[in-house]
């Protein structure tokens, strides 16, 4: 696998107040507006390419569906093959393991750039509004992030649309767009309705830690991701960043990420199309040596090891 260029951030437009409840009234809005759309079948919905990270391409990738709507001015997507414009008025739903970079640009009238951008994982859901923060680079203008047991339906909802892009042919069949457009509906439809759960509302965390997720997410497969680059991301020291973190999640920021970066291979793994050097490579390890010493510290075996368990259980009868 060739190296790539390491990705541009997601950047955070630290200037723009932000706080839970606006950032909430913001999602909320925008995903009613799409919901409407969609529905009636004003916005179209478009369906990525199938994930395949055999070849590597510049960008970054998620082990969920990720769905783009649209509002004003244009995503420029590069696939590994080919390239997208997303334009207003449609919509983009990312199967799970597409590599792809993104550059954003205003409308043609000088309409700024927004988008909606919407994902769940576990039992964790997250919706934010992105703007242009520097020249072609998207960053968060509003997240609203937490908990909450639709959590697992909306993904579940997403994972659905994201399956019916392979084989591709049928992807443009009508019965396949009516079925995609509903599941991206419901999923639309349950993060409104969780984020107007005011009865789950003290369930939020803070906004600096949810934001730092989406951050983490989003640059697990780059060698440079630290504590360093996320506070300057994130317009706070890296003491402050920490100190912020572990006292909302008890956890300490770095072994969060590596523990993301080791569940991630440890997913990954599962592939055998995927050689070691390139688990390695996409979960932001410098050398395959040194992913062999941390897999195997964290896990208790090698990556060779747990590569042969879980293809041994698969293999068992059901």
């Amino acid at each position: 696998m060739r190296r790539t260029p390491t990705p541009k951030p997601l950047g955070l437009p630290t200037a723009t107040p932000h706080t839970a409840e606006t950032a909430v009234a913001a999602v909320r809005a925008s995903l009613s507006r799409a919901l409407q759309a969609v529905e009636a079948g004003l916005w179209p919905v478009q369906l990525g390419p199938a994930g395949d990270l055999s070849q590597a391409g510049e960008g970054h990738f998620h082990l969920v569906p990720e769905l783009f709507v649209q509002l004003a001015g244009q995503t420029h997507f590069q696939f590994s093959a080919h390239s997208l414009t997303l334009l207003p008025g449609q919509v983009l739903l990312l199967p799970p393991r597409v590599m792809h970079a993104e550059q954003v640009s205003d409308g043609p009238q000088g309409e700024p750039f927004t988008n909606l951008v919407l994902q769940a994982e576990g039992d964790r859901m997250g919706c934010h509004l992105a703007r242009q923060v520097a020249p072609g680079e998207p960053g968060i203008l509003h997240l609203a992030a937490l908990q909450h047991p639709q959590a697992p339906r909306i993904h579940g909802w997403l994972a659905d649309a994201a399956a019916l892009a392979a084989p591709r042919p049928k992807a443009t069949q009508p019965w396949v767009q009516a079925q995609a457009r509903a599941l991206v509906c419901a999923a639309l439809a349950g993060t409104l309705g969780a984020l107007s759960d005011t009865a789950r509302a003290d369930n939020t965390e803070p906004a600096l830690v949810s934001r730092l997720r989406v951050l983490v997410q989003n640059q697990l497969g780059d060698q440079a991701l630290s504590v360093r680059l996320l506070a300057a991301q994130s317009g706070c020291t890296a003491d402050h960043l920490s100190h912020v973190f572990a006292r909302s999640t008890g956890e300490h920021l770095v072994a969060y990420i590596n523990r993301l970066r080791l569940a991630r291979a440890a997913m990954l793994l599962q592939d055998p199309t995927l050689a070691a050097k390139q688990v390695a490579w996409a979960c932001g390890f410098a050398s395959a040596s040194y992913f062999s010493r941390a897999f195997s510290q964290h896990h208790g075996m090698t990556p060779t090891h747990w590569r042969a368990r879980a293809g041994a259980q698969l293999a068992k009868p059901v």
